[in-house]
């Protein structure tokens, strides 16, 4: 009989009851952590086959308020939702740790020593697992080794066992590395440790994922508290998490795999073209290879996120999840948003959906994609490609229109031009005509007082005007802004011109500075707090984008379109 130790840190929430290390799909052996973001519906019901001690962190960094909340409270509310769903023959414990001292110097030998059972392990008793979780608080250190050892020695001699330990951060009291010290857990082949860490830095990540590796478990982590009680259940059932796409992969393939390595987990796999971007049909999903390397898994029969994010729910699930987001149109009209899965790796969830109501997350989801395409972020675009600077030029030094332009008609009513262009920057850009009517992107056009004019960065067709005061080649502004953006997540951004432009709720203070393609009133809006819109600080320009009436995000601007006449 395998014994299961499952070990799942995370600062918000935690478990998973009678973890199960059988199939190609679930736990590697020990060495081999199979490092996925998992979860349930809460409300789904989670089998129990072994007997589960509950380990929970309520150090003092659990007080942090970012989960959104204290994290305490995110672990907290995770396991009542956990112990909600268990079947009523689950057997089933609770041990906490930095309960009952501070976390000052002082204080550390009894701090390391502070590990309390909470609810003895035994048939699963609902009331005193509610009375327990609710009389914890967080203020101490973080003895995770000590707890471990523990709760095995909590677990019966034989057959399999569980634990699951709840945690934000590193083990503060073992002298060991986290690799070495694991050895001084009992050594059994029925033994599995999984760690889910919760907003974790790259040490206790790498610290928890060395536990899950010694133990053949597997190292799961999560960004918020709806995540955090959703990924719970992974561990309870890590084979139906196989049939779902993780943050890495699916069934046995992974994202960055060489078709080489695709063809091994894949054996019915077909040879593919190492040059280029290839999609070929495996079983029931859809894979994109770009110069030989996997970059795209399409399951076609609608699988869900291991964070049980599936087709046919609403996009308020997947903002949930994921955190807020802007959605582009597609050709088939449909929209689409990517969000994170993971950002070391680089891969995100493309999700389309069909819009609905007034508000992007009303719509419902049609389709989920893993692949590597996760959008940047002020915080992962700093050390990113530079941001493309682009003068585009339309109209040739006598007045017409450069190569693959084109005069469109009817001609507009415009009858002066006053100013440069406030996107140009040379001298002969030239803004015309009065607020939105009227245009800001005018070059000097065949006649003296004719203009041609572009009303959309990435059109090729001008618009012409005759008989036009004040058309002439006034110097550009000291600090131009551009006239369209490319951004990361795939927006197309027009500068403002005039009109009246509503705030968004989250912070009436901003301006409406540029207008992205999207539909209804959820047009994507690029946020301005200053005179200059676009944060300029690193060599990868980032902006604020969101709809008037959701939520805001930094993107980074892949290109910046100038104006600028030969």
């Amino acid at each position: 009989m395998r014994l299961r130790v499952a070990i799942c840190i995370a600062a918000t929430a935690i478990i998973a009851v009678g973890c199960s290390t059988q199939g190609s799909g679930g736990p590697k052996e020990a060495g081999g952590t199979q490092q996925v973001s998992v979860t349930a519906d809460p409300a789904s019901e989670v089998s129990a086959t072994a007997p589960t001690v509950i380990v929970l962190d309520a150090s003092g960094s659990m007080k942090q308020d970012d989960a959104p909340g204290p994290r305490i409270d995110a672990a907290k509310n995770a396991i009542h939702t956990l112990v909600s769903g268990l079947p009523d023959e689950a057997a089933l414990g609770l041990i906490a740790y930095g309960t009952a001292t501070g976390s000052s110097d002082a204080e550390k030998v009894a701090g390391c020593r502070d590990i309390k059972t909470v609810v003895p392990l035994g048939p699963l008793d609902r009331n005193a697992f509610a009375a327990g979780i609710d009389g914890l608080s967080a203020s101490g250190y973080t003895p995770i080794l000590s707890a471990l050892q523990q709760a095995a020695a909590a677990l019966p001699a034989d057959g399999e066992r569980t634990i699951i330990l709840v945690s934000d951060g590193e083990d503060t009291c073992s002298t060991e590395p986290p690799c070495e010290s694991t050895e001084a857990m009992p050594h059994d082949p029925d033994l599995t440790i999984h760690t889910i860490g919760f907003k974790l830095d790259a040490a206790a990540s790498a610290q928890l994922k060395c536990i899950a590796d010694a133990t053949g478990g597997m190292a799961i982590d999560a960004a918020n508290a709806a995540q955090l009680t959703a990924r719970l259940a992974v561990a309870s059932d890590p084979e139906s998490a196989r049939e779902r796409l993780s943050t890495s992969g699916f069934r046995n393939l992974r994202i960055g795999m060489t078709e080489e390595e695709t063809r091994k987990a894949a054996d019915d796999l077909a040879p593919v073209s190492k040059t280029g971007t290839v999609v070929v049909q495996w079983q029931d999903c859809e894979l994109t290879f770009t110069d030989g390397v996997l970059v795209e898994i399409a399951p076609r029969t609608g699988a869900a996120t291991l964070d049980g994010l599936t087709v046919g729910q609403k996009m308020q699930r997947a903002a949930e999840l994921y955190g807020p987001f802007t959605a582009t149109t597609n050709s088939d009209g449909e929209s689409v948003a990517v969000f994170p899965a993971d950002t070391e790796a680089g891969t995100g969830y493309r999700i389309t959906f069909t819009p609905e109501g007034k508000k992007a997350d009303e719509g419902t989801i049609i389709r989920i994609v893993l692949c590597r395409c996760l959008p940047a972020t002020a915080g992962s675009s700093a050390g990113g490609t530079p941001t493309e600077i682009v003068n585009l030029v339309a109209v040739d030094g006598s007045g017409k229109p450069k190569s693959g332009w084109s005069v469109q008609t009817p001609a507009m009513k415009i009858s002066e031009c006053y100013a440069a262009s406030q996107s140009a920057v040379t001298p002969g850009v030239i803004t015309c005509g009065i607020t939105a009517d009227g245009a800001d992107a005018c070059w000097v056009g065949p006649e003296p007082d004719s203009i041609l004019c572009l009303q959309f960065p990435w059109g090729t067709e001008l618009i012409t005007a005759r008989g036009v005061d004040g058309v002439e080649a006034y110097p550009p502004p000291a600090d131009p802004t551009p006239f369209g953006l490319e951004l990361e997540n795939g927006l197309l951004c027009r500068v403002r011109h005039g009109g009246s432009w509503p705030s968004p709720e989250s912070n009436p203070s901003l301006a409406g500075a540029y207008s992205c393609r999207g539909q209804g009133t959820d047009t994507p809006i690029v946020w301005s707090e200053s005179s200059y819109p676009i944060d300029r600080s690193e060599d990868r320009w980032t902006v604020l984008v969101g709809p008037s009436k959701g939520p805001l995000e930094t993107v980074a601007v892949t290109k910046a379109i100038f104006l600028a006449a030969e």
